[in-house]
């Protein structure tokens, strides 16, 4: 890579001083088929009038990508005769909208100049010259976009841009067609009001990644990998208006980061770290359901409603990946062993077709934009239950539900299968309990804790499966006689396992009724 790419450039500014912006934008995935529909639609006649032009973008970074590790993004982009040097980075995408520092700077080349920065966090890497001689193009983008300023309510300004066009990496590309709404002025909930009223007439979704995002995915040769959740970080200063909004905001943002995923992948982890998002946002909504009050009941029964869709796909998924191989040798001597694995296998196959058809539902995009709007427009100011510090929030959930979880485990030799699933989702509430609220007391306490929670979680889910399998393999009662036996046989082979798993159960449990409860010392 030539110098010229250096601190030490010899391109020439313009102007020498770089103009520093936040971008806050949606972004809408739209079928290259409604293009010219959406072109007319009248909810994004301009106030004065539009405009179209043709803009050919570079992204650089350095050959392991170092740029992008660190969520900072450098582009070079020609717009008509000049050349704007964009560094974008400090970004966030909580709802489905993208907050970013935008650095600008215009050039006379195509060619980077970092002497153009201004100092800032996001650009100190680039003051670094071993990087800023090892940056390379990494991608480029070449869009049609035509741009539209609309006031869709008073004191409102919106920027709607359609971009078609493509981006490549070596021999890889991707087609985009897509709306991005960035917000000038006004509130950020009308972001979402124009989106919804979109949606309503127009097959749009959310776009959870960016266009540089998607270029280092094919830069890579591979998709994003899935996204488990990340520790919540809450401050003892925060009130528990802001650390319900924290919580929330990074649960739906790992809901987000799979759903392409589930869309496109065959890895079946995608779907699970996506419904442990929707589960993890469940549960906070669940957890502060006394500030709440019936503020949230629709947003929660949107999660349920998805949370059910996606179900069936992971059980069987988990059927087919984890208890299938394990009793496979019970079941091989079994004349119809390898029909039955080809039932299981359609079976999968439909859960899996069904839950893609879920999330590719208009239903779905309205209710996902309908969750980002709420949560969105949420105040942690409203209301002095919101203003009470976090930590005496948590206390009182916490001590909650370790209470419901001691109550549901009493007599625990003699409890149902029912009352051990009642007692499994307990400790399930209270073990996301423990992890929102970790960062508020000590950690190691906090970190027994949850240990023991998990492992009580586990066998708890163990006991679980012979009732979930029973439910998954009713349906062979439309095959033959032979697949019905087989199906048995399973059957039979969980319940056992499930009896075993009861035997671990009284030790596991006294291990957490001993442990330490940090939030009352």
């Amino acid at each position: 890579m030539s110098r010229r790419m250096s601190r030490d450039t010899g391109c020439r500014r313009i102007s020498a001083d770089a103009t520093v912006g936040t971008e806050i934008e949606l972004k809408l995935r739209l079928p290259p088929q409604r293009l010219r529909e959406a072109l007319v639609l009248p909810l994004l006649q301009p106030v004065r009038g539009s405009a179209t032009r043709k803009l050919a973008a570079t992204y650089f970074d350095t050959p392991t990508l170092e740029l992008s590790q660190r969520h900072i993004v450098l582009r070079v982009r020609r717009e008509g005769r000049r050349w704007v040097q964009a560094v974008k980075g400090e970004g966030s995408a909580e709802s489905g909208v993208h907050q970013r520092l935008e650095i600008e700077s215009v050039l006379r080349s195509p060619q980077p100049d970092l002497s153009a920065l201004p100092r800032h966090a996001v650009t100190k890497i680039l003051q670094s010259r071993k990087v800023a001689e090892s940056l390379q193009p990494v991608m480029h983008t070449e869009i049609t976009r035509t741009v539209c300023l609309i006031e869709p309510a008073e004191g409102v300004l919106i920027e709607a841009a359609i971009d078609r066009g493509v981006i490549r990496s070596g021999r890889r590309s991707l087609r985009i067609c897509e709306i991005e709404l960035e917000l000038k002025s006004g509130a950020l909930i009308a972001l979402f009001d124009l989106a919804q009223q979109l949606a309503e007439v127009i097959p749009v979704a959310l776009e959870h990644r960016s266009k540089a995002e998607r270029g280092f995915d094919l830069f890579r040769g591979q998709a994003a990998p899935p996204v488990k959740a990340v520790p919540v970080i809450l401050k003892r200063e925060m009130n528990a208006g802001q650390a319900f909004h924290a919580i929330t905001a990074a649960a739906l943002a790992q809901v987000h980061a799979n759903e392409r995923g589930v869309l496109d992948s065959a890895d079946t982890e995608y779907l699970h770290q996506m419904r442990v998002g929707i589960r993890r946002l469940r549960s906070a909504f669940r957890l502060f359901r006394d500030l709440l009050g019936d503020a949230a009941v629709s947003q929660v029964e949107v999660l349920r409603d998805i949370g059910t869709a996606l179900g069936p796909a992971r059980d069987w998924d988990v059927f087919v990946t984890e208890t299938l191989p394990a009793v496979r040798p019970a079941l091989a001597a079994h004349v119809a062993a390898e029909a039955f694995e080809e039932w299981c296998q359609r079976c999968r196959k439909a859960a899996k077709a069904a839950s893609k058809k879920s999330i590719k539902t208009i239903s779905y995009t309205q209710s996902m934009m309908a969750l980002g709007r709420w949560l969105a427009h949420f105040r942690s100011d409203d209301g002095a239950q919101w203003q009470q510090p976090a930590q005496a929030c948590a206390t009182q959930i916490l001590a909650a539900c370790h209470a419901r979880v001691l109550k549901r485990g009493r007599r625990l030799e003699r409890r149902s299968a029912a009352e051990l699933h009642r007692l499994r989702i307990a400790v399930k509430q209270l073990r996301y309990a423990v992890e929102f609220f970790s960062s508020l007391y000590p950690a190691r306490s906090m970190a027994a804790m949850r240990d023991r929670l998990s492992l009580l979680q586990d066998i708890l889910g163990r006991i679980n499966d012979a009732a979930t399998v029973q439910q998954l393999l009713v349906a062979p009662a439309a095959e033959n006689r032979e697949v019905i036996a087989a199906a048995g046989i399973v059957i039979g082979w969980c319940e056992a396992h499930a009896v075993a798993e009861r035997v671990a159960l009284p030790l596991a449990w006294r291990r957490f009724r001993a442990t330490r409860r940090p939030w009352q010392e």
